[in-house]
């Protein structure tokens, strides 16, 4: 790397399982692509499949580049992996090399040990913590803002946080704001909706370097050490009211904390992009379906299902998804 070149901009993206960060990562993606930055995208997912970086794939397929990290975590047992990465990208010649980064983290990592990736000897001088955007939904119970570890973790390193989902529920969405706005006054908080905070909000590019205080140093990490993943491939089209009723009547045991995949619906016919994928994802108890286009190659995205949570009964719930198809 040209010594003298400026440092490659890095922001964290953070926040619960189902919060919408994917929605929020592809929204900052779109924007900076349109202001003219070479970015790169580092997704760390749970579990051996990465969804995400499928999903964004098929719809960004300009970014500079694309990596994953599965089974594990980007903030412990992944985050060699995470230095290495970077450290790679931060070398490449400067007509190659990204001006910045999005970190999207599991929504079961904890932030703290990530807010010092700059330090690290591999990358120091070579990039530039930008900012901790965290990302809450507003569905989000108010008890968990308060009796959640990892949760406070992950709103306390914030440097902007934003809060999702504002009108599936304006009412919650005030509720949880004020919660938010009472336990961190001089936190910059934003509502937002799919993706897009509200107009003249600051720019998370900009955001103060997040510092752990001592007293989060202090708390014992939490993070994916007791959640489980179940992963099914299919290979046709899977019954899409059987899909409903797998998530919203009581199915195998264990109790589900997210899920979303990519299918094919017996009996929905190609649409007029020429794709039949369809990107599904459960949060806050909603089951939501998004038309998926095809690779920019022009074939279709793998069909695969991923379930996270915890005391999941992995044979009962690998025999559910198969009998979809």
């Amino acid at each position: 790397m040209d010594r003298s070149a400026p440092p490659v901009d890095l922001l964290l993206i953070t926040g619960p399982l189902g919060a919408g960060k994917t929605t929020v990562v592809n929204a900052l993606l779109k924007q900076s692509l349109e202001e003219g930055h070479r970015i790169s995208l580092l997704i760390n997912e749970f579990g051996a499949v990465s969804v995400d970086e499928v999903l964004i794939a098929a719809q960004r397929p300009e970014l500079a580049d694309i990596a994953s990290l599965v089974n594990g975590c980007a903030c412990c047992s992944l985050r060699s992996e995470v230095v290495a990465i970077l450290a790679a990208w931060c070398e490449l010649p400067a007509e190659h090399r990204p001006q910045r980064v999005l970190l999207e983290t599991t929504g079961l990592a904890d932030p703290t040990d990530l807010v010092d990736l700059e330090t690290e000897p591999a990358l120091a001088g070579k990039l530039r913590l930008a900012g901790c955007l965290t990302v809450v939904s507003a569905l989000t119970p108010l008890h968990h803002l308060t009796q959640r570890e990892l949760v406070r973790h992950q709103v306390a390193l914030a440097s902007l946080l934003y809060v999702s989902k504002v009108d599936l529920d304006p009412s919650q969405a005030m509720a949880v704001e004020s919660e938010l706005r009472c336990a961190h006054p001089d936190l910059a908080i934003v509502p937002s909706r799919l993706g897009i905070p509200a107009q003249g909000s600051a720019d998370p590019w900009k955001g103060e370097r997040p510092k752990p205080t001592e007293s989060h140093a202090s708390l014992p990490r939490h993070g994916y050490r007791d959640a489980r993943v179940v992963s099914h491939s299919w290979r046709g089209p899977i019954d899409p009211e059987g899909l409903e009723r797998l998530f919203r009547m009581p199915g195998p045991p264990g109790h589900v904390l997210r899920a979303k995949g990519v299918a094919a619906f017996q009996g929905w016919p190609l649409r007029e992009d020429g794709s039949d994928r369809w990107a599904f994802q459960l949060a806050d108890g909603r089951l939501e379906i998004l038309p998926l286009p095809l690779r920019p190659d022009g074939t279709p995205v793998p069909m695969v299902a991923v379930v996270i949570g915890r005391n999941l009964h992995r044979e009962a719930w690998e025999e559910a998804l198969a009998a979809l198809e």
